[in-house]
C-alpha cells in the first residue's frame, strides 16, 4: 500500500467518523457538508413507519431533522471501521447506540453494521443494518415469537 493509498483511506475513515460525531452532537450543517448532493442513505431493515431508503442529500437531512423530536441523542458508541481492500472509498463500520425514544423515555440499544462510500471527500452512500425488533419495542410495539415446528419424517 503507498503512502497516498494509506493517507486516502485515513481521510475517508475520518469523513466517516466525523459524520457519526455530526449525528451525537444534531449537527446538521456538518451532515450537509459531509454529504453528496445525490448520497443515498439505505436503511434495509428499518420497521414500518421508517421510510428504508432517502436518495439526495437534503431529503436525507429532512429525515434526520426530524429525529431529535423522537430522541434526546443517538449516543453512538465503540466504533470500529476499516476500509475494503479493494477500494480505499469503501468503508465498513460498526457501533452501538444507547438512547431514550420520546416521550415515555423507553431503552433502545442497538448494535449496527454500516457500509459507506465516500468520494472527492463527500459521502455518496450510508447503508445501516440493525435488528429492528429493540426499535419496535421502544416506540411501543411488540413481536409475538412463532413456535419452532419440526417437520415430521416422511
Amino acid at each position: 500500500m503507498s503512502d497516498q493509498d494509506a493517507a486516502l483511506r485515513q481521510r475517508n475513515m475520518e469523513i466517516v467518523r466525523e459524520y457519526l460525531e455530526a449525528i451525537n452532537r444534531w449537527d446538521f450543517e456538518k451532515k450537509r457538508e459531509l454529504l453528496a448532493e445525490d448520497a443515498v442513505q439505505d436503511m434495509a431493515y428499518a420497521p414500518e413507519p421508517f421510510e428504508r431508503v432517502f436518495e439526495g442529500r437534503e431529503t436525507i437531512l429532512s429525515f434526520v431533522e426530524t429525529i431529535p423530536a423522537l430522541i434526546d441523542c443517538e449516543n453512538l458508541h465503540d466504533i470500529w471501521m476499516d476500509t475494503l481492500a479493494s477500494d480505499p472509498g469503501e468503508i465498513v463500520c460498526t457501533y452501538k447506540s444507547d438512547m431514550e425514544i420520546k416521550p415515555e423515555r423507553r431503552p433502545y440499544k442497538n448494535r449496527y453494521i454500516t457500509r459507506w462510500t465516500v468520494r472527492d471527500e463527500k459521502i455518496t452512500y450510508f447503508g445501516e443494518f440493525f435488528d429492528p425488533i429493540p426499535l419496535l419495542v421502544a416506540l411501543g410495539g411488540s413481536v409475538e415469537p412463532g413456535q419452532l415446528q419440526a417437520e415430521e419424517p416422511a
